[in-house]
Formats: C-alpha cells, structure tokens, sequence
C-alpha cells in the first residue's frame, strides 16, 4: 500500500464532500489505489500507473477525477486542451461520471463520455469553481449524475430527470377524487400527458393548444373550461390521430373527465384544473429524451396497475434494449412481438435511426420496415393495453411528428398498423396461427400454467388451431412458443424471454425437441430472480435461428445444428431487481449482449476469459434433460459470480444438483485422462538423477533472518510487493526490498519451484510454482533448473509426492542432507539427450491431475461442509423451550490424559474431538445411548454416544426430561440451531477455530417438535424425520469416502 494511503490513513478515514468520500491524493497509482479497494477491481490496462490528483467516490462508483494544475498552466487554448486530455483516458478507465480540470480560480468540467464541455441550461460551458467544501458544487455535480451521457453534454432540467413527483401528484389527486379503477386513472393520465405534449410539439395549437385552455381560467368557469376540453379539444385530437377500424383504439381512449357519450362528468372540474396545473408547472415535454418518458409512463403505472398486472407491461427497459442490441436491424425487415404491452420490443430498434426506417416522401409517410405488435389487454371491460404502445409510438416519433403536423393522420394509420388489441377471442394473438411471416420476433410472452387449460379447450374446438398447435406445449408460455417458431420466416431469428419450465419440465421435453428439429440455438443467457415486476420466476433469454431447408435427394431437411451456443449467467441487469429499478453500475445483461455480438460474428474462433461465459456444445442441448445453463456451472462458480448466495444448509434436492455437477465435472476429467492416456509412448527410455545433482539444479535455501515480529513490521500488505514465504504454501508477508537482501529472481519464462522443509504436515511438501521475484525466510527450500533440456513442471511431477515416498516430517526434515535421497527418472530420446517434449506431456497431464484434485476438493468441501436440511413443512410442529425437553449435564474437567495414565481401564473418556475418545478409563459415568454435545473447540457439534463412557468438561450430555423423545431426530435438528449459538474464534471449516457453548448458552433454544391430530408429541414422526436424515448422511458419507478414494490415489507419471 502506498506511503501516502497510510500516512494519511485514506483508506479506513478518507475526507468527505457531502455524501461522498474525497481522496486529495497525487501520489498513489490507480493499481495500488485498487489494492486497497479504493476503486474498483477491475483491469486498467495502460493506466494502471496514473496517478490521479484526486477522487470523488462513492463506492462502487467513481464519481468525479479531479486535475489539479498551476494557474501558469492554464492560460492559453492550447495549454487547457493539453490539461484536459492529460487524465481524460484516466477519468474513462475509472468510469469517472465527471472529469474536473481546475487551478483554483477557474475549472473545466468535462464529461469524460464525449470529451466534451459540459454545458449549463443556456448551452455555455458550465462556470462554477470547483470546491469541495461548496454545497453548489455538490448540487451541480448531482445534477451532472443524472444528465450527462455518451449523446448528452447539457444540465437537464431537474423535472426532467426525476418524474416521480409529477407521477405520484397526479395519481394521488385522480384515486382521491374519482375511485375509478387504476387502469381509469393511468388512461386519464395518458390523455393529459398526451393532449399537453401535443400541444409542446405545435402540433395542437391555437383554439386546441394546452395552453390555450389553461388561459380560460381567466373568464370562465371551471365546468366551463371542461366541457371546453369535452366538446373542442378532445374531437380534435381525434380528428387528428382518427382511430383503428380494426380495434377502435387511438392514441387516447379514455378519461374520467370525459364520459362514453364524449360529455363532460360532472364533480371532476376542480380536480381537471388542478392536474393541467401541475403539468404546466412541471415544463415543456417538448425536449425530454426517451428514457424520461419511459419513466414517466413506468412510474405512473407502478403507482397505479395492481401488483399483479405490471409484468405484462414492463419488460425493464435495461432488458429490451440489450435484448434488441443483440438483433440485427436493417430496412425491409418484418419485425414482431406477439404480446407487445407499451411496445418498447418494438420501439427501440427504430429509436436512434428514426428517419432511415421512417421517411417523408412527396408529402407522404413512407415506413421502410414493418412493426407487428399484439396485445389481448388486461382487464375485461377495459381492454385498452394498445392505447398505451400507439401513444408511445408517438413520442418516439416524436421529431417526425413536430416537423410534419400537417401529417398527422398518417401517423395515425401508422400507430393502427403496427399495434393491434386482440379481443374476439380468450386466445388473443394465439388464435391467428400464422407461417413463415417475420424476420424477427422480440418479446416476453406472459408465462403462467393457471388458465392455459380454457386456452387449449378453445384450441380444441377448432381443426385449424388443433393442427397448429400440435406440440402440446405446458402453459400459455408453450403455446407462444409454438406460435414464435411458426411464426418466423426460415433464417428468420427471435429473441425471448423464457420461464425456467421451459428449459427443465420434463413435459416440455418435446418442445425443446421441437425447437432443435425447427430452429437453430444461438444463445441462451440466465437472469437472475426479480428481473421482471412482482415475479421472481427464474427466467432466460433464448435466441435462435430458424433453419432454412436443405434439398437432398429432391427431399428437404433441415440440417441437425453443429455450432456451440453461447451461454451466459447475469447477476444483475444494471438497475435495482425491486420496485424502485435504481441504476447500478454492474450490468451483466449489456455485458452479455456485447459478447453474444462478438460471438455470432466469429463462432468458430470466439473465445472469452469472461467466467459468466461459456460456449456449450449443441449435443448438450439434443441429449440433456434440461437447458437450465447456470446448472454448467459449479456451485462454487456461481458463488463466486453472485448467482446465488452461500447457505448454512441445503435441502436434499439441492444437494442431489451439487453431486450432478461434480459427477459433470468428473466425466469431463474422465475425458480429458482417456485423452492423455492415448499420448503415451509405448517405450521410453529413460536417466535416473538425483535432486542434488548440481549439473541440473541448483538448491536455494538462504533466508532473510527476520523474526516473525521483524516480518509483521516489515509487511506492506501489498500483493504487489515482494513475498516472503516460510513453510506455508501462501505467503506469510508482502515487503518492500530488503536492503542487502537480493529476492530469489523468477518468472513466467524462468519458474522456481519451491517446497517446504520442516512440520510434520508440510516437509515435503505445500509446493508453490513461482512467476515473479520472492524470498525465503525459514523452513522452505527452491529449486532452479540449470539446463534448458529440463521442464520444471516435469520435475514438480516426480517429486511432488515425496514426502510420502521418503517420510519426510519434523524430525526428519526435507533439507540438504535428507533429500540426498530424493531421485527420479527423466526420459530421454533416441541419442540419450533429454526428450523435452516427453516432459511437457507428463507435466501437462500433472497440471491436469492437479486441476482435477483442486476441483475434487472443492466439491468435497463443500459436500462436507453443507448439512442437509429436510423439509418438515407437512409437519405440524409445537416449538418447545430445551430446559423442558431435554437436561443439560457438562462432563467432569478431572478426566484427563493425565488422570487417564493414572487409573487406565477399558472404558472412554469423550472430550471435545466428535471421533476419537480423549483416554480411557478403569469406570464409568454413564450407560446407555444419550445425546451429548461439544461445549469447547468445535463447539456445538451434536453426536450420539452409547454403550459405557463418560465425559469431561469439553462436552455436555442431553437427558431426556419428557416421554415420546427421539434422540436422533434431535441431533439433527440441534446441531445447526447450536452451531449457530456457538462463540469464539471461527475457523475456515473448523480448521483453527475455537468456540464455546456452555449449558447456560442453549437453555433457551426452542426446540421443534412434529405432533400427531390431538396435539402430542408424535415419536413415529420423529423417527420418520430421523430416518430420512439418516438416508441423506448415509449417501453423503458414501460419496465423501469415493472423492477421499479419488484424493488419495497416487499416480505415476
């Protein structure tokens, strides 16, 4: 760590602006800046060295880079351009949000995205000074946060970019008044947003215009300026955006000012004034950008649509735009999304290239690309889901529109030709089966099982729909499927959004099947739970390729898919998985997007060091039982990656999917040996030498003589200093150079290899490869190799298990003397030369059998250290204190080793250790079968004891105090509640670790019960309980004794 961190103590106590941290540094590299977990982890290529003058943080984020420079540097164009571009690429690496120049008098806010000036309201690069003590600089930095973008360099007006408040007024001042539905309300919302952004636009204006009806106030009443509203206004916007003769919808359809009969309702003119109010307050809409309006409508809705209704609108913005960036948009296309809600699917492939597929020709509307959206509604009298896509449409063709107001009607026609409601059947887009029609689908089909059976009863009355449907696909999601690859043209592609029954019922087992047989897999990426509103349904994009057929002996087929598919697992989407999407800055969806766009357009030689990311070979997905990705992924990777979250326990359904990936993990191994077994060389011959021989190697044994106090003072916990190794096979400090001391030179061409001298579990043993440069205290021994004829990976082959082979330990050290003995063989070719090919084969496969071991032993640590937990919820369950079920009894500290020489005898002494007995005895304290439990060490495991025994101070007994007990049942059930209670010093897996829990500790557990009809407790359903843990261990101890097996095999090499 650096000097300056320390010396200041930035890391623990940093200044502060406002909410944020503020490190006035100068001195201190991005890479060490990132050690210290000042930012974020990530790799910064070139500017790993800058050295930023200072930071505004707010972790994760790096809110501002500050460049501090001398008014003499910044006086002339080319000396501020000079200043500017000196950390641009910094404040970039850092993903700085603002990049400020200053040298105290004036200041250079930069927006790092466009290295561009940032500009005020007035279009002028913004003045302020910087200070961090100012509480403006504050405000206008949180101004920047929320304005500026790679298309944005301007201040945005604070209504602009915070919608809620308009929303929430508005919704709070409709529900008072009218107790109309929430649909009603969102509806009349709609209206007025639209009547006043029309009005914005100039394309209502005059006698129809916002602001005109705002100014008759002035002299009229307010029923009067309502009916104003009733009769004129209303018609007009009618007239001008007339509606669909196929839906009846337009871009508005409905108010509570306005009744059926299109008259004023009496009671709401206060409340029709106060809102035109608040919309005038709140600005011209004229300007704002799509991702206000997006929030705007989003807002409202999530204020005003039942809980259960948003997921049929909201497919979270993030998600379809990184759905759509991975479709290729061109003119011509035939796009279509079956269940289109707002119709973003739709919207945002035509959003940043609107006058390409949209052109004005001999004052004509002329579309260059065809939009097909479909919506059944979601409510029976209110059917009017498509209002809400064609009043969208409107705003994202909003340019178009303001520079062509005499077009109006065009645009109209538009709207009713890309969206329409389907109400003449339950069935909705269903009920049309339609072939071979799309170039592209996007979309997220509703995916739920309760009423798709009326569905298929519907689809059952008629031939047509019978036949169309033939797969017989679960729930309504299956059916939509069907329809999407129907649908497609051949080489046509969809991307979708698909529940996780899809991708493992096996009822859907012919639906994938008939996925394969129709289109060709390219991707499918997990999203974590909560993606969508109000679900936490696991969900997945899946996107594919209809095959286009082939002729083959005048027959046609379909191919059978060769290519890998692209599989990605998401933890976050970039906003909040809540009600409140905040953006965050881990987006794993847009990362995934970037690499798919990479993927598809070189398959065949695509790679990634990206752990969320694998290529999955298509037989995977003709012979699976499931296409559940993240299930090809460890636990441990998950974990690692934040797909899912460590547990104290798992159930047995969970550990039967942990003991699948090992057995997939084990296969995959078992592949890659049978692989290295065919490279053998039937013969070779081989040179016997020895590990001391010095035309080979050269021993390093000479220490830096520090004390383990001199180290602890010397260690700059830095990874990126020198490191000090003893016997430990991780380092045991992180130094700066020693004075006099020279670092034992290694690299990635020249390796060491190093292995310790002394302990009775390491001598011989805790072998580290070293890359860069290092040093040796005590205990630890290196080997150079002196020729190039030799591989070090070879040599760490043949003696990597030389402890067991020559008994290394304490007394017997691995020193100079003792490894005297220490000798392998080396093959050699033809003219008796060492055969160095042969030698990276064999440390090849050694590399590979030390991966193998590395994942067995995760997967071992892990079935270990996972308790299985049964579910009991068909139990009924009585909660009882433990002082009335059970009498805590601690053993007798007299029993020792010592008292054990002392009256030595046949019967044990149990101490804290749950597998051995601590001596034995000439008497006994007990007899008979009890439940007893560690109170020191590893305190709080729960064991059975039986036969005759006694106990010490390092254990407890638990005596039944009431009828009806079982004592297994309640060993199982105690254990995790006692190790959870257990204080002191946790280990890693119990390794090093010391806890307590006395008698005084668990009186007050409540202890769960299982009861029969009348109330009392039941033995039988403990025993049940009892046996189905039993059942469980037993397999778990069976599969941990085949992976020991595995671990301890020795192999030759």
């Amino acid at each position: 760590m650096s000097e300056e961190l320390i010396q200041r103590d930035l890391v623990a106590a940093p200044d502060r602006m406002g909410t944020w941290d503020y490190y006035n540094i100068g001195s201190t590299t991005l890479k060490t800046l990132k050690a210290a977990k000042i930012i974020p982890k990530k790799d910064y290529a070139n500017y790993e060295a800058k050295k930023p003058d200072a930071l505004i943080i707010k972790k994760p984020l790096v809110i501002a880079i500050i460049e501090y420079k001398q008014p003499s540097q910044l006086k002339t164009k080319k000396q501020i351009s000079k200043a500017i571009q000196q950390e641009l690429g910094t404040a970039r690496a850092l993903g700085a949000k603002v990049y400020i120049v200053t040298d105290g008098k004036k200041t250079f806010w930069i927006n790092p995205l466009t290295g561009n000036p940032i500009l005020s309201d007035d279009k002028t690069p913004v003045a302020v000074n910087f200070n961090r003590h100012s509480e403006e600089c504050i405000k206008l930095i949180t101004r920047m946060l929320s304005s500026l973008s790679k298309d944005n360099d301007t201040l945005l007006a604070a209504a602009v970019v915070d919608p809620l408040p308009l929303a929430q007024q508005v919704w709070q001042d409709l529900w008072a008044v009218s107790g109309a539905t929430p649909e009603n309300c969102l509806y009349t919302f709609v209206e007025i947003f639209i009547f006043k952004y029309l009005s914005d636009l100039g394309v209502l204006h005059g006698f129809y215009s916002f602001y005109d009806l705002l100014s008759r106030y002035g002299s009229n009443t307010e029923n009067a300026v309502l009916e104003y509203y009733a009769n004129t206004v209303r018609p007009e916007i009618k007239r001008l955006f007339p509606r669909s003769s196929r839906d009846n919808t337009t871009i508005i359809n409905g108010t509570i000012f306005v009744s059926k009969d299109e008259k004023a309702v009496d009671g709401y003119a206060a409340v029709f004034k106060k809102i035109l109010e608040r919309f005038d307050k709140f600005g011209t809409l004229e300007n704002i950008d799509y991702d206000f309006k997006s929030k705007l409508f989003e807002t409202f809705l999530k204020e005003s649509i039942s809980k259960k209704n948003w997921g049929q609108f909201f497919t979270p913005l993030k998600v379809v735009r990184s759905i759509v960036s991975m479709a290729d948009i061109r003119p011509g296309m035939s796009i279509c999304d079956p269940a289109c809600g707002v119709g973003k699917f739709l919207l945002e492939p035509i959003l940043h290239d609107i006058n390409r597929y949209y052109k004005i020709e001999d004052g004509k509307l002329k579309p260059q690309i065809t939009l097909s959206g479909f919506d059944k509604g979601f409510d029976r009298d209110e059917q009017k889901t498509i209002i809400l896509a064609k009043a969208n449409m409107l705003i994202y063709l909003s340019s178009l529109i303001r520079d062509n107001p005499g077009l109006t009607v065009d645009f109209a026609n538009l709207f009713n030709d890309t969206f329409l409601l389907q109400t003449n059947s339950i069935l909705g887009t269903l009920a049309h089966p339609t072939g071979n029609t799309y170039d592209l689908i996007l979309t997220n089909p509703p995916y739920v099982m309760n009423g798709s059976s009326n569905l298929k009863d519907e689809i059952a009355k008629q031939e047509d729909l019978k036949q169309y449907y033939s797969i017989n696909a679960m729930g309504i999601e299956g059916l939509f499927m069907e329809w999407i690859v129907r649908a497609l043209k051949p080489g046509g592609k969809a991307f979708v959004v698909v529940p996780d029954g899809i991708m493992n019922r096996s009822n859907d087992k012919r639906l994938r099947d008939f996925i394969l047989d129709e289109c060709d897999i390219d991707a499918v990426i997990s999203l974590p739970i909560n993606t969508f509103f109000t679900t936490n349904k696991k969900t997945y994009i899946l996107a594919m390729t209809k095959k286009i057929p082939a002729m083959r002996d005048g027959v046609e087929i379909k191919e059978r898919q060769t290519s890998s598919v692209f599989t990605y697992l998401c933890s976050e989407i970039g906003e909040t998985r809540d009600v409140y999407r905040f953006d965050l800055e881990q987006n794993d969806l847009a990362e995934a997007a970037k690499q798919f766009n990479m993927f598809k357009g070189n398959k065949e030689y695509f790679s990634t060091a990206d752990q969320r990311c694998k290529l999955v070979d298509i037989d995977a997905f003709y012979t699976g039982a499931h296409w559940s990705v993240e299930r090809w992924w460890t636990r441990e990777e998950r974990v690692d990656l934040g797909i899912e979250d460590e547990t104290e326990s798992v159930t047995p359904e969970q550990m039967g999917a942990l003991i699948g990936d090992m057995a997939n993990t084990l296969l995959e191994y078992q592949d890659l040996f049978s692989a290295c077994e065919q490279k053998k060389k039937k013969k070779l011959a081989v040179k016997q030498v020895k590990l001391t021989d010095k035309n080979f190697f050269t021993l390093i044994t000479g220490g830096i003589g520090k004390n383990r106090s001199e180290l602890q003072k010397l260690d700059t916990h830095n990874p990126q200093n020198i490191p000090v190794y003893t016997a430990a096979q991780s380092p045991v400090v992180f130094v700066a150079p020693i004075k006099g001391k020279k670092p034992i030179e290694a690299s990635v061409e020249r390796p060491i290899l190093s292995f310790a001298t002394n302990g009775d579990g390491s001598a011989g043993r805790n072998f580290v490869v070293h890359t860069t440069p290092f040093y040796i205290n005590v205990d630890r021994m290196a080997i150079s190799l002196r020729t190039d004829d030799l591989n070090l990976m070879y040599v760490y082959a043949q003696i990597s298990d030389m402890k067991t082979k020559y008994g290394f330990n304490h007394a017997f050290k691995a020193n100079r003397n003792n490894i005297e003995s220490v000798s392998f063989s080396i093959p050699t070719d033809i003219d008796g030369n060492f055969d160095v090919e042969q030698q990276v084969s064999v440390g090849e496969q050694f590399l590979l059998i030390e991966q193998f071991r590395h994942e067995l032993r995760k997967d071992l640590g892990n079935i270990q250290s996972l308790p299985v937990k049964i579910d009991t919820s068909r139990y009924s369950m009585v909660y009882k204190p433990l002082s009335e079920v059970l009498e805590p009894i601690k053993g007798k500290s007299l029993y020792t080793r010592k008292y054990g020489e002392i009256h030595r005898g046949d019967y044990p002494v149990f101490s804290a250790s749950s597998s051995t007995p601590l001596t034995h005895i000439d008497t006994f304290d007990y007899d008979g079968e009890f439940l007893s439990w560690s109170t020191n060490g590893f305190a709080g495991t729960v064991i059975v004891l039986s036969g005759r025994f006694s106990i010490n101070g390092d254990r407890g007994l638990l005596i039944p105090r009431a009828e009806n007990i079982d004592i297994l049942y309640l060993r199982y059930v105690l254990e995790p509640i006692f190790r959870g209670l257990a204080k002191g010093r946790r280990g890693d897996r119990g390794e090093d670790e010391f806890t307590k829990l006395y008698p005084s500790m668990i009186r007050d557990v409540e202890i769960p019960l299982p009861v029969d009809e009348n109330g009392s407790i039941s033995l039988s359903a403990q025993e049940e309980i009892a046996a189905m843990y039993d059942s469980a261990e037993q397999y778990r101890h069976e599969i941990i004794a085949k992976l020991d097996g595995l671990l301890s095999q020795r192999i030759e090499y």
